[in-house]
């Protein structure tokens, strides 16, 4: 039923307003079959409105351009690029992280905007493809550092951060505890730059090809790591996503996944 409930969300919202995961023993998602990334249109990044969202896009795979369809944005949805420091019109794959095929994010930025919520979004991604919360939250936390000094110099200031991971921890001894104090640590490097956007956390744990074993712990983690002092707030299950909205490994996205994830996460975006 939940599964069901995934697709029907996606479904009315586009209806209605219109890879690799490397863990030991893993396979990639096959993107090969993809034509090379479209030419990149630079656009300015500001001026910025109270009608505009700036959401950074943190995690692994499932946040990284690990989907199976590419998508380029139909409306004033921007992608901010934390290498260059510069807006670009939103295209799949995203600037700013490792996958090469489609993102959720370039299609939740036309939700949103189709839906009146906002007249331009611009996301920030940071994801990195198969990265446990432990390097996200110590050696690769230069991913958020770079990230934010690039913010602070094009003048920006992140209206939502949205943060989806667990599926390598899924596969690991990363316990409950472990995983929200982790989380936490990752949260308090956007907190102490002075970015006070409410951050949004997924339950992600399924990738069916790897026999996630570890799944209790990781969803039990990210339920617990919620926290109303540092304004972490759940966000959607992704992993009531089934295998018809993935690709043959049962972890990656598939086009019809992908909107719903978009879907999913749009339900939270305020």
């Amino acid at each position: 039923m939940l599964r069901l409930v995934a697709f029907l969300i996606g479904g009315l919202l586009i209806g209605t307003i219109a890879g690799r995961l490397l863990t030991p023993g893993g396979r990639p998602t096959d993107l090969t079959g993809l034509p090379p990334p479209p030419a990149r249109v630079e656009r300015p990044c500001g001026p910025v409105s109270g009608k505009t969202a700036i959401i950074v896009v943190h995690g692994q795979s499932n946040a990284a351009n690990y989907g199976s369809v590419r998508h380029t944005a139909r409306e004033a949805v921007d992608n901010f690029d934390p290498a260059s420091g510069k807006c670009f019109a939103a295209a799949d794959p995203l600037l700013g992280t490792d996958g090469m095929g489609g993102s959720f994010a370039t299609r939740l930025g036309d939700i949103l905007i189709q839906a009146g919520r906002y007249d331009r979004v611009i996301f920030v991604p940071l994801a990195k493809g198969g990265a446990p919360l432990a390097f996200l939250s110590n050696e690769g936390a230069e991913l958020i550092t770079n990230g934010i000094a690039k913010l602070k110099a094009a003048g920006l200031t992140p209206t939502h951060i949205l943060f989806q991971q667990g599926e390598t921890d899924a596969v690991s001894t990363t316990t409950a505890e472990e995983y929200a104090s982790l989380l936490h640590q990752l949260v308090k490097r956007f907190r102490a730059a002075g970015f006070d956007a409410p951050f949004y956390l997924s339950r992600s744990a399924k990738c069916d090809y790897i026999a996630p074993y570890n799944t209790a712990a990781v969803r039990a983690g990210q339920l617990s790591a919620v926290d109303e002092a540092l304004d972490i707030r759940p966000g959607p299950d992704t992993d009531t996503i089934g295998n018809e909205g993935r690709s043959s490994d049962g972890c990656h996205m598939n086009e019809a996944g992908t909107l719903a994830n978009a879907a999913l996460w749009a339900a939270f975006i305020k």
